[in-house]
């Protein structure tokens, strides 16, 4: 409660003014109240797993936020590392190496001031629970997050097909999740999950061997003659070069899921979704 000293200069206030004036303050001090409990957060992002999917990532949470002025955008702080080990092949060794990085990544982020982590890398989730343990703000799990946006807004959708890396698939952190939510996952056969790491690969290194949107969209219809229902984009480097309206059924964008979750996160609303085809 506010202590409100009445000076000589109200004494020649009405009732209703004064009334009126301490209404006005109370209305004042409820509002910034409100504000500093609704603080826009940072989010902290574990980038370079590739560089151009991080930067996709960022170019997402900025097109995708709604604004009036610039300073409603999301600030992020990322550390843009390409220099962690490929996670395709992994040994003990080089998965305790991945591991540490990730997490002094994670932790150097924290100690400058962020107050979520985030990581625009399917594959690397294999070593997120290195990252979680190591730093005391809350982490967006990118593959949760898909999961949970395909049970809520296509909850009709039973078989899904999955379109990650080979060390993704062979994780089952996709598969397992969404055998929990009761889906069905359908993998490409071994020929096409070959395309795709071809596919994944062509974007990573730059390579103008092949034509990667050629490449995903013949494993993506191969997952649709399968009988997928809905397809995971589970790589972040897919919806650079494929689209939700390139597809018969919806794909669903990892690298847009975790966008939008992070806006959610930092600004304290809920975007509306669109999964029409245009």
């Amino acid at each position: 409660m506010h202590l409100i000293v009445i000076q000589e200069s109200f004494q020649n206030l009405t009732i209703i003014e004064f009334k009126e004036m301490m209404l006005i303050s109370s209305l004042n001090y409820e509002c910034e109240m409100n504000k500093n409990k609704r603080k826009k957060l940072t989010a902290g992002v574990l980038g370079g797993m590739g560089p151009l999917a991080t930067v996709d990532f960022m170019s997402m949470v900025i097109d995708h936020c709604p604004i009036v002025t610039e300073e409603d955008h999301v600030r992020l702080l990322v550390d843009q590392n390409p220099h962690i080990p490929n996670r395709q092949i992994v040994s003990n060794n080089k998965s305790n190496k991945i591991g540490s990085m990730l997490a002094d990544g994670a932790i150097k982020l924290e100690a400058a001031g962020v107050d979520f982590i985030v990581m625009p890398c399917n594959t690397a989730h294999m070593f997120s629970d290195d990252v979680k343990a190591e730093i005391n703000i809350p982490f967006i799990d990118i593959v949760d997050e898909t999961i949970n946006e395909i049970t809520e807004y296509f909850s009709d959708k039973v078989s899904v097909g999955i379109m990650a890396t080979t060390a993704c698939i062979n994780a089952k952190i996709y598969q397992e999740g969404l055998s929990h939510k009761g889906k069905t996952c359908l993998l490409p056969d071994n020929h096409y999950q070959d395309e795709c790491m071809k596919g994944i690969f062509s974007i990573k290194e730059g390579s103008n061997l092949l034509d990667p949107s050629v490449t995903l969209s013949s494993v993506a219809n191969h997952l649709v003659d399968k009988g997928a229902e809905i397809i995971i984009a589970g790589c972040t480097e897919i919806p650079l070069v494929l689209e939700n309206k390139d597809l018969e059924v919806p794909l669903v964008s990892s690298t847009e899921v975790l966008a939008i979750k992070t806006i959610e996160y930092a600004n304290h609303l809920t975007i509306k979704r669109n999964y029409n085809k245009e």
